[in-house]
C-alpha cells in the first residue's frame, strides 16, 4: 500500500503577519506542518500540495512559503494553483530553473504513476488543460508501465452542481480531459485536486475525484450557492489517501486552528 497526505490552498502571503479573511495563513500552515511531523501515527510516502501554495505570485510569498514548507519531514510534490506563479513556484519550492512555461510533470513510486497537470488558465479562477498537456497526458497513459496511475490537478475536474463552483472553479474543457482519461479508468486510482477549499469526493465516468480541504479556510458548498461564501466554523484540514492497485481510500481530517 502507498499512502500520502493531501493538502491544499495554504495561501501563504509575503509576511508572517499576513491575514486573509481574518486568518493568519502562515500560522495555519505551520500548525498543519507541526501536526504532520509530530502527530501522525504512521509515516506517509510523501505530501501532495494541490496548489495555491501562495496567495500572490510574488517572490516574497514564494520565499516564505518555501521556508515554511521546508519544515516538513516528508517529500513534497507541488501543483501550480491559480494564485501561484509558475516561475516562483519552480525556483523557490521545487528548486528548478525559473520559467513561466506550463508546470506539468510525472513521477513513479511503488508501481504508481502520478501525472501532474497545470490547469491555471487566462480566465481566473476557471481552469483549463492546454492542448499540448492533453497530448502529453495521452502519451503518458498509453506508454506507462505502472500498474496504477493517478492524475493531479488544481481546479475542479467535474460538475458538482453548486452554481458558482461549476461556473467559476471548474476545468472548463473537462470533457476533453475525461475523453483522454476514460479508456484508462480501470487503472486510474483517482483524480486529486484542490481549489474549492472543501473536502469532496465524487465520481465521473467511474473515476474517483477527491479534493483536500484548505489548511486555513473552507468554502460553503450547497446547490443554491451563487458566489463564494466562507465557512468560519469548519477547521483547517488535510486528507490521508491510501492506495492499493485495486482500491483507493480517502479519509478527511481537521485539526484545531491556532491563531
Amino acid at each position: 500500500m502507498l499512502r500520502f497526505i493531501h493538502i491544499s490552498d495554504t495561501h501563504i502571503g509575503s509576511s508572517t503577519d499576513f491575514y486573509l479573511y481574518g486568518r493568519n495563513t502562515c500560522n495555519n500552515a505551520k500548525n498543519m506542518i507541526a501536526f504532520l511531523n509530530n502527530d501522525l501515527p504512521f509515516t506517509p510516502d510523501f505530501v501532495l500540495h494541490t496548489g495555491d501554495v501562495t496567495n500572490t505570485p510574488d517572490e516574497e510569498s514564494a520565499q516564505l512559503a518555501a521556508q515554511v514548507m521546508s519544515e516538513l519531514k516528508y517529500p513534497v510534490y507541488y501543483v501550480c494553483g491559480n494564485h501561484d506563479g509558475r516561475s516562483t513556484l519552480r525556483q523557490y519550492l521545487m528548486q528548478q530553473p525559473p520559467t513561466e512555461d506550463y508546470l506539468f510533470y510525472d513521477f513513479t513510486l511503488d508501481d504508481f504513476h502520478f501525472l501532474v497537470l497545470d490547469t491555471r488558465s487566462d480566465i481566473d479562477p476557471q481552469g483549463y488543460v492546454s492542448h499540448n498537456q492533453l497530448t502529453w497526458l495521452a502519451e503518458k497513459l498509453e506508454t506507462s508501465a505502472a500498474r496504477s496511475v493517478c492524475l493531479i490537478v488544481h481546479h475542479l475536474p467535474l460538475k458538482i452542481y453548486i452554481d458558482w463552483h461549476d461556473k467559476d472553479m471548474r476545468i472548463m474543457n473537462d470533457d476533453e480531459l475525461f475523453a483522454v482519461l476514460r479508456p484508462y479508468r480501470e487503472r486510474l486510482r483517482g483524480v486529486f485536486f484542490g481549489h474549492i477549499h472543501r473536502a469532496f469526493t465524487g465520481f465521473r465516468d467511474g473515476i474517483l475525484c477527491a479534493s483536500a480541504p484548505s489548511t486555513f479556510m473552507q468554502f460553503h458548498a450547497y446547490p443554491e450557492l451563487k458566489k463564494a461564501s466562507f465557512d468560519t466554523t469548519t477547521q483547517p484540514g488535510y486528507s490521508i489517501v491510501s492506495l492499493t492497485h485495486s482500491e483507493t481510500f480517502v479519509a478527511y481530517h481537521t485539526i484545531q486552528e491556532k491563531r
